[in-house]
């Protein structure tokens, strides 16, 4: 049957998912300094991730966006994802085939009966969630409508032929392992640094080359009313392309100097600014499509310097939870010819749990209970740590057991009792291990 498609006309929930992360209890963070501080604060919020407890900032909430009303929660942290009835059902423990009417209704009858208001009717509650169609409406008239892969690819590739690399973030790569050689192949491909200071100038000659910049995530109309790129001094690093199956440069992650907190990469984005556009996680693919055999690591960067150095093509998967999106790039890989697939994303998976006082927000709690003659309990903080990036891994085996892939887990750096020793994490910092050591 075809999915018929929403229209102006259509009635929107009487409630949002502000509504139901209030009913919730969930923390709505205020000041995400060490996350991603959400820019559109009508819209959207952080909050504390109920799944996995991150309260860095790389879960949220949003009404709407791009757009389009979306009343969804997502935390980039562990993959969870939610909208408002499955949400509600999942926390409050509902269960049945019904149990998502039964979210509705409860939901419904909660906003009705909110402390210091009159008890409304269906239809007056409904009239004033119309207002959420208007933002919405307004939002789309304010952004830009994103062009297709082929576009996007043209205007990125001409763009990078403006930058360089810079040479402490050469330094940085080399630090990574990577040589000169396989530095200048990065380079080739789109590693540049990022230039606050050209940024207009580069808008400048894309638009008078010929381009069209509107709807390329990235590029935006500033204050001036002039076409700007958005590099600026909070995104100040060098760029990480990220390219297809269908070998299209879709877009760049960025490492950053400066990290804001634990969060060393950011997207290369202009959503929420005049005639901006957002961009989505995208899985990377290092080099050819076409074989039996493809290695899925964390991260783009990670991803290339380990294909550089062995030669192997492999996925960057830009976040342990982004399965939906790997799911979609191995099934067309399948169809290539792919047939096997070896897993090797981070050591964290076998992450040694006795607490070494690494953690400082939870620190106290660990003296605590060695004061009370526990002295080898788990600390909670890496329990947390190896379960998600554990859950993340199956979700790699069930994926590749859909599409009956065969799959390897792979495991490196080992102490004698099989868990993580705590030297090289990466699968790029064990293949450059030698490497790094020679030039010591």
């Amino acid at each position: 049957m075809k999915k018929r498609k929403c229209t102006e006309s259509d009635p929107v929930a009487p409630f949002t998912i502000f509504d139901v992360a209030k009913m919730l209890d969930m923390e709505f963070l205020e000041n995400c300094k060490s996350g991603y501080q959400v820019k559109d604060t009508q819209n959207a919020a952080n909050v504390v991730c109920p799944f996995c407890g991150d309260a860095r900032g790389k879960a949220s909430i949003c009404i709407c966006a791009e757009g389009k009303i979306m009343n969804v929660f997502h935390c980039f942290d562990c993959g969870t994802g939610h909208n408002m009835l499955t949400l509600y059902a999942e926390l409050c423990h509902l269960t049945g085939k019904d149990r998502y009417k039964k979210a509705y209704r409860e939901i419904y009858r909660r906003k009705q009966k909110e402390p210091g208001r009159k008890k409304k009717t269906r239809q007056a509650m409904q009239e004033e969630s119309q207002g959420i169609k208007k933002r919405a409406r307004k939002q789309k008239e304010y952004l830009a409508e994103p062009v297709n892969l082929e576009q996007r690819h043209q205007v990125y590739k001409k763009m990078l032929s403006y930058l360089e690399l810079k040479e402490y973030h050469r330094k940085d790569l080399e630090r990574r392992g990577a040589d000169r050689e396989m530095i200048l192949h990065m380079e080739e491909k789109g590693y540049k640094s990022t230039s606050e200071e050209d940024s207009q100038q580069i808008a400048r000659r894309l638009i008078k080359e010929g381009f069209r910049l509107e709807g390329v995530p990235s590029f935006y109309i500033n204050w001036e009313g002039n076409w700007d790129l958005n590099f600026y001094e909070g995104n100040r690093g060098y760029l990480c392309p990220v390219y297809t199956v269908d070998k299209y440069l879709a877009g760049f992650q960025i490492r950053l100097d400066h990290p804001k907190g634990k969060n060393k990469y950011v997207w290369l984005s202009s959503a929420n600014q005049k005639k901006g556009c957002g961009i989505s996680s995208i899985v990377g693919v290092s080099e050819k499509t076409e074989g039996s055999e493809i290695y899925v690591t964390e991260g783009i960067l990670k991803a290339e310097i380990a294909h550089q150095v062995s030669g192997k093509t492999f996925l960057g998967n830009p976040g342990i939870g982004n399965w939906r999106d790997l799911y979609e790039v191995l099934q067309v890989l399948k169809k290539r010819g792919l047939s096997h697939v070896e897993e090797v994303y981070d050591m964290d998976k076998q992450l040694r749990l006795v607490c070494d006082q690494k953690y400082s927000e939870i620190c106290e709690e660990c003296e605590d209970r060695k004061k009370k003659g526990n002295p080898d309990f788990e600390c909670p903080k890496k329990r947390l740590k190896r379960d998600t990036i554990r859950k993340g891994c199956n979700h790699t085996y069930h994926i590749c057991e859909e599409l009956s892939l065969s799959c390897n887990r792979n495991q490196w750096d080992l102490d004698p009792d099989g868990l993580w020793a705590e030297h090289e994490k990466g699968i790029d910092d064990w293949l450059t291990k030698e490497i790094r050591e020679n030039r010591k």
